[in-house]
C-alpha cells in the first residue's frame, strides 16, 4: 500500500503544478514544456506518468507493469471523463488520496484475517498428514489386534480410518474447500481495494461474503462518483457514469436503456431511493458526501462482520476435526483393556 500512496503523492503533486503552468500557458502543451523545464530529474517520471494518463489512447498499455496492477487504469478512465481532465486531475487525486486512508484501513483489518486463516491452514495441513500417517501405519496394527481378540475397532475409529472413513474425509474435503474459498476471497478483495476495481457480480450472492461484496460496491460506486465530482463534474452526471464503470442499472443514473443491470444488491439499498429523493429536493450534492462516508462506515462494519463470523464457523469446523482425529485415534488404546 506504501508504493500505491507514494505513485499518488507524485500524481497529485505533478498535478497540481500543472494547475500552476496552465494559469501561465495558452495550452497544455505548453504548460508541459514549462513543467519538464522548472522540475528536477526525479520528478519528471511522476509528471510522465501524468501526460501519459491526460493524453495517451491506451495509458494502461504504455506503462510499468506494476501501475497496470494498481489504481492508475482506475484513475486514467475516470479522467478520461471529465471534460476537462487537465483542470481536474489535481483535485480527482487529493480527492484519491482521501480514499486511499480508507482502503489502508480496511486492508489492515483483513491482513489480521489473514494471518488467523494461515494458522488455521497449517493446523489443517498437519491433521491430514498425522491422519494419513496413522491410517496408513499405526491404524492396520491395533485392528490386527482387536481381529485376533474376536473384536471390532470402537465406533469413532472406524468412522476415521474405517469403513467409513469416507465420511471423515468428505468433512476434510469440505473444510478444504471452505479454507481456500475464503482465503481466496481475502486474497481477491485486497487485490481489488489496491487496485481500485470491483469484485464479480456473482460474490453478492454467496453466502457469508455477499454482504462484504455488496457493501464494498456502493462504497465504490460512491468512491468513483466523488473522484468525477472533484474533477468538476456535476453531481448527476458523476453518480450515471460511475454506475457505467460497475455494470450497475441504478435508476435515474444508471446503465444506458436496454442494458440489464449485474449488482441487483446495490438497487434494494435504498441508496439510490436517498439519492433521488435528494435530487429532487436539489440536495444531491450533500447527500452524496454523506452516503460516501456512510457505506464507507457501512463497508468497514460489513468487513468486522464476515471476519467475526467466518473466525468463529472456521474456528469450531477445524477443531471439531481434530477432536475426532484424536479421539479415533486414542479410542483403541483406552479400549483394548476391555478386549483383552
Amino acid at each position: 500500500m506504501d508504493g500505491a500512496h507514494d505513485v499518488a503523492e507524485s500524481l497529485a503533486s505533478a498535478a497540481r503544478q500543472l494547475n500552476y503552468a496552465l494559469d501561465e500557458s495558452s495550452t497544455t502543451a505548453e504548460a508541459f514544456q514549462r513543467l519538464y523545464a522548472a522540475v528536477d530529474p526525479r520528478q519528471q517520471a511522476a509528471l510522465r506518468q501524468l501526460e501519459i494518463l491526460l493524453h495517451a489512447p491506451e495509458p494502461e498499455a504504455t506503462v510499468s507493469k506494476s501501475l497496470r496492477l494498481s489504481a492508475f487504469p482506475t484513475l486514467a478512465w475516470l479522467l478520461r471523463q471529465s471534460t476537462s481532465p487537465e483542470r481536474g486531475a489535481a483535485a480527482l487525486f487529493a480527492e484519491f488520496r482521501r480514499h486511499q486512508l480508507l482502503s489502508g484501513t480496511a486492508l489492515v483489518v483483513w491482513r489480521e484475517f489473514t494471518g488467523f486463516l494461515t494458522y488455521l491452514c497449517a493446523v489443517f495441513t498437519i491433521l491430514v498428514v498425522v491422519a494419513a500417517i496413522c491410517g496408513i501405519f499405526v491404524l492396520p496394527e491395533f485392528n490386527s489386534l482387536y481381529a485376533g481378540f474376536g473384536y471390532q475397532l470402537p465406533v469413532l475409529t472406524r468412522l476415521v480410518f474405517g469403513p467409513w472413513a469416507p465420511v471423515f474425509m468428505l468433512m476434510l474435503l469440505m473444510a478444504a474447500v471452505l479454507l481456500a474459498a475464503m482465503a481466496w476471497f481475502v486474497f481477491h478483495l485486497r487485490r481489488q481495494i489496491r487496485r481500485f476495481l470491483p469484485l464479480p457480480d456473482w460474490y453478492q450472492r454467496m453466502p457469508l461474503i455477499g454482504p462484504v461484496a455488496s457493501a464494498y460496491h456502493r462504497h465504490l460506486w460512491l468512491s468513483y462518483t466523488a473522484l468525477l465530482r472533484a474533477a468538476r463534474m456535476p453531481a448527476d452526471e458523476a453518480l450515471k457514469v460511475a454506475g457505467t464503470r460497475l455494470r450497475v442499472d441504478l435508476g435515474p443514473w444508471g446503465a444506458p436503456a436496454g442494458e440489464a443491470p449485474v449488482n441487483e444488491p446495490l438497487l434494494g439499498s435504498g441508496l439510490t431511493g436517498d439519492l433521488s429523493i435528494a435530487a429532487r429536493l436539489g440536495k444531491l450534492e450533500e447527500e452524496t458526501q454523506f452516503q460516501q462516508e456512510a457505506t464507507a462506515d457501512t463497508f468497514l462494519t460489513a468487513l468486522v462482520r464476515c471476519r467475526r463470523r467466518a473466525r468463529v464457523f472456521l474456528s469450531l469446523l477445524i477443531y471439531l476435526l481434530v477432536a475426532i482425529f484424536v479421539s479415533g485415534m486414542y479410542l483403541p488404546i483406552f479400549s483394548l483393556g476391555s478386549a483383552i
